[in-house]
């Protein structure tokens, strides 16, 4: 270990870090992985253990410090027990998704020299691929596509290969690069012209494609409600008529553009769904009695039944005529902000902001129906989970609307990072986004990604914009083949893993004889 590897292992992950929103530093990325793949290069093991963790640790920082400040500001934990838990969350995530490809490819290239580089993307997308559905409930976060997606004519490429195929591609830029640069073969040139090629011919191909970009299919106004209401005022039992009247002022002044759906953010109205008799609910009732709009909104639904206590995340949508027709209860929960995983029961005692009822987990995966739109739910993070979002278009949904609160997030780059990996959920299944976000980012975005009205972070008030709903919809290419996508880069994998070992067995053959 030196000083030298340890400041470039440093500068790796702060380059990679910072090619993700807000930041977005152009290419960024390529100089990272150039660094961290030349550490790799050499071959030892235990070095590259340290040094990717160390690189992975340092991106961990600079990605997610948002953690820290949510925990502290909202969660009323000590500063000093915050940071611990950000230093281990950190080297948690730096050791799947950093060590393990790193590792793997240190042995190949010591056993297959520069080639080993190659595999270095299949095996950080094999981690992505986990991550949708492991730890819990999963925590796709940030993956390296993001890094590119920015990029808006390239992100178009997700409709066929999705944000796993973006992020084989974002991180085969600086394989290729570093395989010629160490190579110097005709092979590596040509693999890295390729690559240069197909990343020209992709932004070509996406930029005719928005260029070309025309809705179809019928017309449906939607208004979005953006209530800004700090995450204190929100949680403070005294303060719901105050929430309730800004919801009720912004109702009003939205329905006079003439709707056919208004949109709310995540528990936006402060009581819940299914009271009998609650004065909050009746007074909200009455005040938009002679709004005939439908509308849809979160809500913390809870209630008791057969004395036993249930709280669910929820949406819920209203017809013209106000009455509830269709529910959707959260399926995607966040660990230790909306429950407790069962083998971390234990520290409920040591943590404050754990305790109390944990929500309960939705069952089932279902559109919320309303004329000829057929709604996919989405609470908050359950945008970035790609395969999740299809389950639910493949039910039928020709419309994504994700009501989230991003409160928690204060003034960082989550509310970004978010907000990036639900607009790529439009692009990947070429449909509508409509978002409504509590304290921004609430948008609209069409089916290649480009925001036609939004609603930046902290403000107050409410956009309206159209949204078309094609009866001819059946899917994106990437929705009806992910498997075989799945199945031809598992077996792409072996192949390239078989086809050097073969290789080198049959030289040690030869050299035998």
């Amino acid at each position: 270990m030196t000083i030298k590897y340890i400041i470039l292992s440093v500068l790796a992950g702060v380059l990679i870090g910072i090619s993700l929103p807000n930041l977005y530093v152009p290419f960024a990325f390529v100089f990272g992985f150039l660094i961290l793949f030349n550490i790799i290069s050499k071959g030892n093991v235990n070095l590259t253990f340290f040094y990717s963790f160390l690189t992975g640790f340092v991106f961990s920082l600079i990605s997610f410090y948002w953690v820290n400040n949510a925990i502290v500001h909202y969660g009323n934990v000590n500063i000093f027990v915050s940071v611990l838990l950000y230093i281990l969350l950190s080297s948690a995530f730096s050791l799947v998704q950093f060590v393990i490809p790193s590792i793997f490819t240190s042995v190949l290239i010591k056993r297959y020299s520069t080639y080993g580089i190659l595999l270095f993307p299949f095996f950080w997308v094999w981690i992505e691929l986990l991550r949708e559905f492991f730890p819990f409930t999963g925590f796709p976060w940030n993956f390296a596509g993001y890094m590119l997606s920015y990029i808006n004519p390239v992100s178009q490429i997700a409709e066929f290969i999705g944000i796993y195929g973006l992020s084989f591609l974002t991180v085969f830029i600086p394989v290729a690069l570093f395989y010629h640069i160490k190579s110097k073969s005709t092979v590596s040139f040509s693999v890295m012209s390729v690559t240069v090629l197909l990343l020209i011919g992709v932004y070509i191909f996406g930029y005719i494609k928005i260029e070309n970009f025309a809705p179809e299919g019928e017309k449906y106004r939607i208004a979005i409600l953006q209530g800004n209401i700090p995450e204190e005022i929100k949680q403070d039992l005294d303060r719901r008529e105050e929430v309730l009247d800004i919801y009720i002022r912004l109702f009003k002044e939205a329905a006079k553009e003439k709707p056919n759906l208004i949109v709310l953010p995540e528990s936006a109205l402060p009581f819940p769904p299914l009271a009998y008799d609650n004065p909050l609910k009746n007074r909200f009732f009455r005040e938009i009695e002679d709004i005939k709009v439908a509308f849809l909104s979160g809500f913390d639904n809870y209630f008791t039944l057969n004395k036993e206590f249930y709280l669910y995340n929820s949406i819920f949508l209203y017809n013209e005529e106000h009455n509830s027709i269709y529910f959707y209860n959260k399926i995607k929960l966040v660990p230790f902000g909306e429950y407790v995983p069962p083998l971390f029961e234990p520290f409920k005692k040591l943590f404050p902001y754990l305790q109390g009822y944990d929500f309960r987990q939705g069952k089932e995966i279902t559109t919320l129906n309303y004329k000829k739109m057929r709604i996919v739910p989405l609470i908050c993070f359950e945008a970035i989970f790609s395969t999740f979002v299809g389950n639910f278009i493949k039910k039928g949904g020709n419309i994504i609307i994700n009501i989230t609160n991003d409160a928690w997030f204060g003034k960082t780059s989550a509310p970004y990072q978010h907000f990036e990996m639900a607009r790529v959920r439009a692009i990947e299944y070429k449909l509508y986004l409509v978002r409504a976000a509590n304290t921004g980012i609430s948008a609209i975005v069409n089916p290649v990604g480009e925001i036609e009205k939004s609603l930046g972070l902290f403000k107050r008030g409410f956009i309206v914009g159209d949204v078309y709903i094609n009866p001819y919809y059946s899917g994106t290419f990437y929705l009806k083949y992910r498997k075989i996508l799945l199945l031809i880069f598992f077996v792409i994998t072996v192949v390239l893993l078989f086809f050097r070992e073969k290789r080198v067995l049959d030289i040690t053959k030869r050299r035998l004889v």
